[in-house]
């Protein structure tokens, strides 16, 4: 009988397998494709093969042993029955059983042959002629998978996992900035208040964030919490710790940075944002006349505005019980913060800008 025996591609050595098969090999033609083992067989074989070769051995082959993988489905395409045995985690032959939970299912319902002692192995060869007719005769190969449903499937988990992290945050502005930002690549500052925003654009774009904080004290924290995010400190007089056109993208997500200073931040924005480098804000526009004074300043220093929202209107009082009690009071309030978000639209203005000069 020609056998082709396979342990398929994974690093793990399944050396229970290959030392198994040693009384076929007197009997019968075998190859073993014997992956990382360190056992070496008496007969024909190759750590590993060309997926054609592969592909050939299985065609050609009277009777395939393999590992509960992939090759399983594989030989029962071809119109095989294969003999199975599981990759066992106790046995320091795969990460879990995975393996073994897939093997037993399959042995249920599917036209395999499972061995789980391999001391069996050559019964399950001598009688695996008789096996396989009743398989067939019993069981039905199942349909192959719908291409388009597993397309739409992954389509659908790629973009749960694109999805926006801050879309049920209290504090709408996140949300709006990330949605602004993500698809962006290259070096981003976030002028921020305690980490939290740019250590979660980090972690779910492909920017390189950068916190910049107004105090010594305030970046302490932020390593704590954030020891991943790299933090700098405004100097002072104002001037940002980054040469010019360093950065390709910068939020300005506390509202309350927006004081006398403005004309500051701004010509500290327009130096280290290079060229046609896009700046997402967050402005209190509960002062009349508040989004028309800084729209003209932002065309005065070479931004043109490209989207605008709006959001909450008393999301800083619920944001004090934090400051004496830490954030477990915190977390009760956020509701409150969220129904702001939707009781208050207009009490912040939310702008994506981008430097065009």
């Amino acid at each position: 009988m020609n056998i082709f025996v396979t342990v398929g591609m994974s690093s793990w050595p399944f050396d229970r397998l290959i030392r198994a098969i040693e009384p076929l090999c007197h009997d019968h033609q075998v190859f073993v494709q014997t992956g990382t083992s360190t056992v070496t067989p008496p007969c024909p074989h190759a750590p590993f093969v060309t997926y054609p070769e592969f592909l050939d051995q299985i065609r050609s082959a009277d009777l395939i042993i393999t590992h509960a993988g992939n090759t399983v489905r594989v030989a029962q395409r071809a119109g095989k029955v294969p003999i199975a045995v599981a990759r066992e985690e106790v046995q320091g032959e795969m990460a879990n059983d995975h393996q073994v939970e897939y093997l037993r299912h399959e042995a249920q319902v599917g036209r395999v042959v499972a061995v789980w002692d391999v001391a069996t192995l050559p019964a399950a060869v001598a009688t695996h002629v008789t096996q396989a007719t009743c398989l067939f005769a019993e069981r039905a190969l199942a349909a192959p998978a719908d291409r388009q449903q597993i397309a739409a499937e992954l389509d659908a988990l790629w973009d749960s996992l694109l999805r926006n992290p801050f879309r049920r945050h209290p504090l709408r502005r996140y949300a709006f900035a990330w949605d602004a930002l993500t698809g962006r690549m290259g070096r981003h500052i976030d002028v921020t208040g305690d980490g939290e925003f740019a250590a979660t654009l980090a972690s779910t774009t492909a920017l390189e964030c950068q916190a910049l904080l107004r105090s010594e004290s305030a970046r302490q924290r932020v390593r704590m919490t954030w020891p991943e995010v790299s933090v700098e400190v405004i100097a002072s007089g104002g001037r940002w710790p980054y040469p010019d056109a360093h950065a390709q993208s910068i939020t300005l997500l506390e509202p309350d940075a927006w004081n006398s200073a403005t004309a500051v931040i701004l010509h500290e924005v327009q130096r280290v944002l290079e060229p046609d480098g896009l700046l997402v804000l967050a402005l209190l526009s509960n002062v009349a006349g508040r989004q028309s004074q800084l729209r003209a300043r932002l065309a005065a220093y070479g931004f043109t505005v490209e989207r605008e929202s709006s959001a909450h209107r008393c999301w800083r009082w619920a944001r004090v019980p934090s400051i004496p009690y830490g954030r477990q009071p915190q977390r009760l309030l956020d509701r409150a913060i969220w129904l702001d978000g939707d009781l208050f639209r207009h009490a912040q203005w939310l702008v994506c800008a981008r430097r065009v000069a």
